[in-house]
């Protein structure tokens, strides 16, 4: 019997090829699902973690998407903004206050340029020369070391480090004074966002933000709580369809590995008949029926798993801003379920059809 199954599915490949494929394609999408949805909860806890009880004070202008992807727009708040805060009544919750001016210039080699972000910090004074530290990324796209000196738009910069791991990441910036990046970028009296530091136990977060908010128009408060609040809504959207479209996509699974066993079925019935007729017991040939469905399954989901990984890559680089690829763990799962669906949409059409008379079989074939 098993030659039997082998010879039909040469005769019949095609028709194998295109339910594995339609398996894959379920797959793949179920699987790019989970991937990106616990991923982007991964996101939520690591944001968590990087921003600590900071508070961020941005131009309500600012597309924050375009923020945290290193793109830096021409919103800008005051710099005398830190004055105002230290001396306002909300001052006594806030204990750390850090100016930073933020802006894209094209320099040295790389085609992205650098970041340049100044700090209204402690910079040692080297007279006519701007102190800086750079990200290594920079340093390779302005071809200096530390100890160095270049020139960025007309201003004279010498590297104290060159930092492994710089400040929140960023691997392209040059750090250098804030007054020395707003002659560089030609913002007098601008900042691009303020970070406020401090425990906040004597006073709700929200209205701290909505406090440091009226102090200056325009300006916008982002706290950590809002935006997991945000990051959180996004995951539990992408979970809560979750069990949808697996749902959904067992069913598809189950309709076209369906729909093929039992057009094989009908077109087999005489075969099965003769089987039948000659001692084969109905039950062993809608298991080899099921297992030839279990086989197209688990082939799909492997190839679906498979064609997972690049469209992972692409959806996470787009919607979280860092590719990654489909946990090895799902490829178990994936190729388990694939094959445990169509096994049972398989084994109804087998069942009917081996079980009919073969006598009938014969005489109305």
């Amino acid at each position: 019997m098993w030659m039997l199954f082998i010879g039909d599915l040469r005769r019949r490949w095609v028709e194998y090829a295109f339910g594995a494929l339609a398996v894959a394609l379920v797959v793949s999408a179920l699987v790019t699902q989970r991937a990106v949805s616990a991923s982007a909860e991964e996101s939520v806890h690591d944001l968590a973690h990087r921003l600590g009880r900071n508070m961020l004070v941005v131009p309500a202008a600012t597309d924050l998407a375009a923020f945290y992807d290193q793109r830096y727009g021409p919103e800008a708040l005051p710099d005398t903004l830190p004055g105002i805060i230290r001396s306002s009544h909300v001052a006594q919750h806030v204990r750390s206050i850090e100016a930073r001016l933020y802006g894209n210039v094209r320099a040295g080699s790389e085609d992205g340029g650098v970041v340049i972000v100044g700090q209204d910090l402690a910079w040692p004074a080297l007279g006519d020369v701007t102190p800086a530290v750079l990200g290594t990324q920079a340093a390779r796209a302005l071809g200096v070391g530390p100890g160095g000196t270049f020139r960025l738009a007309g201003e004279a910069v010498s590297v104290l480090q060159v930092a492994e791991a710089p400040p929140d990441g960023l691997d392209t910036a040059v750090f250098m004074p804030l007054s020395a990046a707003q002659r560089v970028l030609r913002r007098p009296g601008e900042l691009s966002v303020l970070r406020l530091g401090g425990c906040w136990c004597r006073i709700d977060v929200a209205t701290l933000a909505g406090e440091v908010e009226k102090l200056v128009p325009g300006a916008r408060a982002v706290t950590v709580a809002g935006m997991l609040k945000a990051q959180k809504g996004s995951v539990e959207t992408m979970q809560r369809y979750s069990g949808i479209l697996q749902l959904t996509g067992g069913v598809v699974i189950a309709l076209v590995i369906g729909a093929l066993a039992a057009s094989q079925a009908r077109r087999r019935m005489r075969e099965l008949g003769l089987l039948v007729a000659v001692g084969a017991r109905p039950g062993a040939l809608a298991a080899l029926f099921t297992a030839q469905a279990a086989a197209w399954g688990a082939i799909g989901g492997a190839a679906g798993w498979l064609a997972a990984m690049p469209l992972t890559k692409h959806l996470a680089a787009s919607l979280l801003g860092a590719p990654l690829a489909p946990s090895p763990g799902l490829l178990v799962p994936a190729v388990g379920l694939a094959a445990l669906v169509s096994a049972v949409a398989a084994f109804i059409p087998a069942a009917r059809a081996t079980a009919l008379d073969p006598t009938v079989v014969l005489r109305e074939s």
